[in-house]
Parts: structure tokens; sequence; C-alpha cells
């Protein structure tokens, strides 16, 4: 299937007052002007900023305030950079999406404002409009000075960007950490630390004081799990609207609104889980977190550009490689419920190495046949070569995560916490890498069976 600009703009001058969206054949695309640059680069913003404050802030860390907002603050420069390096709008990139960011960072500030008045007796309107104000304006002003600097050495590959394949990469940027974060709570046992939901001990999830966040580690730990969340959660929304007004394939529209459905119904799992108390909960909301990230990485794949002008048949035979993914698929999902066992019940441990070995074969003939038999299809080899790679890793991460073991019932130590915690995150980007390749196997079948029927029509 050939791609063809659904635009005519010829010169870097005519582009950068449009974005040009690639479309297969046959589709309509007439240009129009969109804005999935400063949308990606302004969630993408947020994103690592978030991450490096929650790593800043973890009681294993326990940096200073100072020393947070510095890191975030330079997170926010190198994004405006990167805006002004790699979209067309320049300058005017970076405001756009330094406040995007800022707009995004209210879901955070909402804690401090209710810090600050809880210590000043009231002023909640005046002080919510200055740290609201204050938040969109100084990182749009931050990532605008990033973005000035940016834009003195603009990209050459500025036109070949897709968009939508690097916002759906941000999603799953967003994603891993909170599984991440969400492994530590399991794993430091304090999935119950703060005992109601939606709300957080009475509180609006978005105005519980920070105070009270870093008062007790299980605190910091469920709530800045529940802001991660609520982060993916408008990340994935915003990109299923993008999608719906840029795509062309109406099944990749369904397919992301669907994500984001299920990223809802993850909310109300973890929801339930600590209103009702309940362990199979706990096991089924990791799990499903899982399933929903690998589901992202395949859109990810499906909105590339190689993806949708694929001009690679795959060998004949190559069947064979569909049902070995899908089943590599199968039972790692299998073998992520027996390792939620092991965590949350301390049982069937050795089954759970047994799988192991499986999925590790079946993996590992994944990976070779598609990085081994597969010369001229670049992207099926590298999603076989990650896949061997993270496979090595697993069972390094595993071997550990058996060796700093906690029994059932003990005080979970640091190292444990991590370990664990490591071990299942790397899982997580396990499946996440076998659902890319399943994706790049089938759409390699799909132009193959296509290329057949055309040259037998023809």
């Amino acid at each position: 299937m050939a791609v063809q600009p659904a635009g005519t703009a010829s010169t870097e001058e005519n582009s950068s007052k449009i974005a040009i969206d690639y479309a297969p054949v046959g589709i309509s695309a007439e240009p129009r002007p969109v804005f999935g640059d400063v949308l990606t680069l302004g969630f993408g913003i947020t994103v690592a900023a978030w991450t490096c404050a929650y790593i800043c802030r973890m009681p294993i860390v326990n940096a200073d305030g100072p020393t947070t907002v510095v890191t975030m603050l330079g997170v926010i420069i190198l994004g405006g950079m990167a805006a002004g390096r790699y979209s067309h709008k320049g300058w005017r990139a970076g405001i756009y999406a330094g406040g995007i960011s800022g707009i995004l960072d209210i879901l955070i500030v909402g804690s401090l404002i209710q810090d600050y008045t809880r210590s000043h007796h009231g002023a909640t309107l005046p002080s919510a409009a200055l740290w609201i104000g204050g938040s969109i304006g100084f990182n749009a002003a931050v990532a605008g000075l990033g973005a000035a600097l940016g834009s003195l050495i603009p990209s050459p590959r500025r036109t070949q960007i897709a968009w939508a394949q690097v916002f759906a990469i941000v999603l799953c940027c967003a994603t891993l950490p909170l599984i991440t974060a969400g492994g530590l709570v399991t794993a430091f046992r304090v999935g119950m630390a703060v005992p109601d939901w939606p709300q957080s001990y009475g509180y609006n999830m978005f105005l519980f004081p920070l105070s009270m966040m870093q008062k007790h580690e299980g605190n910091f730990y469920e709530h800045a799990h529940r802001l991660m969340g609520s982060l993916v959660g408008f990340t994935a929304l915003t990109l299923a609207i993008y999608l719906t007004c840029v795509e062309s394939r109406r099944w990749v529209k369904i397919y992301a609104w669907s994500l984001g459905v299920a990223i809802a119904i993850q909310a109300v799992l973890g929801g339930t889980r600590v209103t009702e108390n309940s362990i199979p909960l706990a096991i089924a909301h990791g799990i499903f977190a899982q399933v929903v990230f690998a589901g992202m990485a395949a859109l990810a794949a499906i909105t590339s550009r190689r993806f949708i002008a694929l001009q690679t048949p795959v060998r004949d035979g190559a069947s064979v490689d569909w049902v070995l993914a899908i089943t590599f698929l199968s039972i790692m999902v299998v073998q992520l419920l027996l390792g939620a066992l092991v965590r949350h019940k301390d049982m069937l441990v050795l089954l759970h190495i047994t799988v192991a070995m499986f999925v590790a074969m079946i993996g590992m003939g994944c990976g070779v046949r598609a990085w081994g038999m597969q010369e001229n299809f670049s992207s099926l080899r590298r999603a076989g070569a990650w896949l061997m790679t993270i496979i090595g890793l697993q069972l390094f991460l595993g071997i550990q995560a058996l060796i700093f073991r906690n029994p059932h019932g003990e005080t979970p130590t640091t190292v444990h916490a991590f370990m664990t915690t490591a071990h299942q995150a790397n899982g997580a980007l396990l499946l996440a890498t076998g659902a890319v390749l399943a994706a790049w196997t089938f759409r390699g079948l799909e132009f193959s069976r296509t290329e057949r029927l055309t040259t037998t029509a023809s």
C-alpha cells in the first residue's frame, strides 16, 4: 500500500503553516491545521516532570522542595527545546506546550493550594487564582525560552514526524511509571494507606494536602499512584479525541476509544479494591493494567507511518509467527496472574517459575524468527531483538526477586520492594513488546495477502 501526503506544501515555509497528515491512497484527507505537535509536547513535558517529581519526593530519596522544583524546571526547559527543534511553530510551540503542561499541573497544584489555605485561614479563591495562573504562565514562559533556544538548531527530520505515533508513545511513557508506582504500593503493602475513594481522607483527590501526603510513606505511594493515574486518563482521552480528528482509519479511532474505556474500567477496579478492601480486585487491577499497557504499545505501532505505508511482504509461512505471537501473549497473561498471586498471596511460587521457562522459550522463538528470518522487515526485526533482550533482563530480575524475597507477613524491606517491582514493571514491558511484535506480524501478513490478491487479479 503506497502513501501520499495529504497536502501539497513543498517548502519548509509552507509546511510550517500547516501540519501535514499522511494517509493511504484512496482515503480522502484534506490538508488541515492540527496541533498534534504541541499537544504531544505538552503532555510529554508533563509526564516527564511528574515522573521526576515522583522520584524526588519518594521517601527513599526525600529531596527537598527547591530541588524538586529545579528538577521540574529543567525538564520543562528541555521539553521547550524539543518543541523549538522539532516543531515548525518554533518558539510558539514551546509557549503552547508549556501552557498545556501548566494546565495539567493544576491536578497537583490543588494540593499546594490546600496547604496554603489551611495555614493562612482561608483566602481560597485569591490563592487558587494566583497558583493556577502562575502555573500556566510560568510553564509557558519557561518552555517558550527553551523553544527559542531549540529553534536555533531545527531538526532536518521535523517534516517526517508522525505526531499521532509520538503522542501514543507519550501515553505509554505515562503508563509505565504508573504501573511501577502501583507495584511499589503492592510491594510496600500500603494499598489501604488511603482508605477511601474517590476521596482521599475525605478530601477531593486533587485537593489532598501535600503535607498529609508526605506525612506517611504509605500515603505518598498510594495517593501519588492515584494522581499519576489521572494523568494517564487525561492523556488517553486527549489522544482519542486527536485521533478522531486526524486518523483516516475508522478501526484505529474505535481502538483508541476502547483503550480509553479500558482505562476508566481500570480506575474503577482500583477504587473498588480500596472501598471493598479486596485482594482479588487488587490482583485483577494489577493484571488488567499491564494488558491495557500492551494495548497502548500496539497503538503506538499502528499509528506509525511505516505501519501504514508498509512495502515489505513477510516470508512464506509467516502465519506460524502470528500463531506464536498470540501464544506468547496468552501465556504471558497467565504468567502475570501467577506473579500477582505470588506478590499478594505468596502462593504458587514454583508454578510461576515453571511457567516462566515456557514464556522464555516461546518468546525467544518469536524473537529469533522475527529477527533472524525477516531480513527485509526492519520494524519486525527490531521488535524481535527487543523481545529477546527484555526476556533476558526479566529472567535476571526474576532471580533477584527470589533472592530478596520476603515471606508473606514480614515487613517488606526497601531492596525487596524495588527488586520485585522492577521484575513486575519489566514484565509489563515484555508483554507490551510482545504486543508490538504481534501487531507488526499481523500487518506483514495483511500486506502479503493484499499483494497476492492484487497479483492474482492482474
